[in-house]
């Protein structure tokens, strides 16, 4: 039996309320299923109770035309819903992004490159960068600023008390002091809009390890009514990736670092020779490597005791690291052994150098060094030995080590020739077997 108007539309109301209810809380799951059901309520209509304009009154009429308003502001706000929901979600998966950029970072020479990317995938103009070298140290690679704890706390005097931390300014870049400090750039920006953000040790909370900071020409990008809630998670999130990559090279440098010296180790000899041998080899490039033994060790060990010995240890690396270039390999083999690694050099350049080096170790003062009254002197046996490809590091240390051992015996029978003993042009011998230590 057909149902009356007056039934209709009390449906279609409450199919309408439904729908408007659903609209107001957001719920998208429950819109969906009460759209569906005015779907379904209106093809019963037309399949059962199809309405003629003869019975149609007019306030029907208008009723039936206000429910259709309401459907259409219904689906007008269904539609900015879904658009907002949709323009979250791109969001989300920007921050999503940004913050998956920062995570797959694990070397700090890999951090300009991570924000080059953050830099496009969020359109930035510019995005910087400047970390405590107090703490950092050399370990901050190039395109990343660096200042000394003590520049880093004076600069951000200006932004003190920092209610918001660590949001340290969000505004007119004109309204700080020296923003091209912050932002890695030569000359302060006339104009446009900025944030900087303080950046926290993860253990130590009140220590700052750098800022990170953001300009756009733009004056209303960065104004100071901006939610940063998400910049607060990237910045906390950025610091703490800083430091576990400080602790992953600090870690790293212990296995390829001399406890004593301070000069790297063999691992790092072997871990690094090898690309320096090959390069030299497809460019024809000379490449000498240096073996170092000390004479009068055993005599300062043996006498003055084993503290002193160390003491003419640390001074002999520290002499030698003067002398070296940036891309010289130096390294601690054990005892009173050394290495270098001269890429580049010819055998005339490492005559010249060896004589130096020779007369620099031998006028270490060992009564100065060791705060000990003796007249025990040192001085060095060095061997050296041109790489021939594809000759293998471990043969190139054995040339160079027969080398040393033939100029160590060639001074003890000619004290004359211990400090200009010439360097031959080919080292390509069998090494020795044992040594003898003065």
């Amino acid at each position: 039996m057909p149902r009356g108007q007056n039934t209709l539309l009390t449906e279609l109301k409450s199919l309408v309320s439904a729908i408007e209810a659903s609209a107001r809380a957001g719920n998208s799951v429950a819109l969906k299923a009460h759209l569906k059901e005015l779907v379904a309520w209106a093809r019963q209509l037309i399949l059962r109770v199809p309405l003629s304009s003869s019975t149609s009154t007019q306030a029907q009429t208008q009723e039936i035309e206000g429910l259709k308003r309401r459907l259409r502001a219904s689906k007008t706000s269904f539609d900015s819903m879904i658009s907002a929901y949709k323009a979250i979600l791109d969001a989300f998966e920007t921050f999503r992004g940004t913050v998956d950029l920062v995570q797959q970072t694990k070397r700090l020479e890999e951090l300009p490159a991570t924000l080059d990317a953050i830099r496009g995938l969020r359109n930035l103009h510019t995005l910087h960068v400047v970390l405590d070298y107090d703490l950092f140290e050399r370990r901050i690679p190039k395109g990343v600023g660096r200042a000394s704890a003590a520049t880093i706390r004076d600069r951000l005097k200006q932004f003190s008390p920092s209610p918001h931390a660590p949001r340290l300014f969000l505004g007119e870049v004109g309204q700080i002091e020296n923003p091209g400090f912050f932002l890695g750039l030569e000359e302060d920006p006339p104009s446009g809009s900025c944030f900087i953000f303080a950046l926290g040790h993860k253990y130590v909370h009140s220590k700052i390890i750098g800022v990170v900071a953001a300009y756009d020409p733009d004056p209303t990008r960065y104004a100071p009514d901006k939610a940063t809630d998400f910049l607060s998670h990237f910045c906390n999130i950025l610091a703490c990736t800083l430091i576990t990559a400080l602790e992953h090279a600090q870690l790293e440098e212990l296995t390829v670092r001399d406890a004593l010296t301070g000069v790297n180790n063999r691992t790092y000899l072997e871990r690094h020779a090898g690309r320096i041998l090959d390069f030299a080899a497809r460019k024809n490039l000379p490449v000498h490597l240096l073996f170092i033994d000390l004479n009068g060790f055993k005599a300062v060990n043996d006498t003055l005791g084993h503290e002193a010995g160390d003491a003419i240890l640390v001074e002999v690396a520290r002499s030698i690291k003067a002398m070296i270039r940036k891309y010289d390999i130096f390294v601690r083999l054990g005892g009173d052994e050394f290495v270098i690694l001269l890429p580049d050099t010819d055998g005339n350049m490492t005559r010249t150098f060896v004589n130096r080096l020779r007369r620099t170790l031998a006028d270490i003062d060992v009564s100065r060094v060791c705060s000990l009254d003796t007249d025990l002197r040192i001085s060095a046996s060095v061997g050296a030995a041109l790489h021939q490809p594809p000759q293998s590091l471990e043969s190139l240390i054995k040339a160079a080590d027969l080398h040393m051992y033939k100029n160590k015996t060639l001074s003890r029978e000619d004290p004359a020739a211990r400090q200009d003993a010439p360097i031959p042009k080919t080292a390509s011998l069998p090494a020795r077997t044992s040594h003898h230590h003065d």
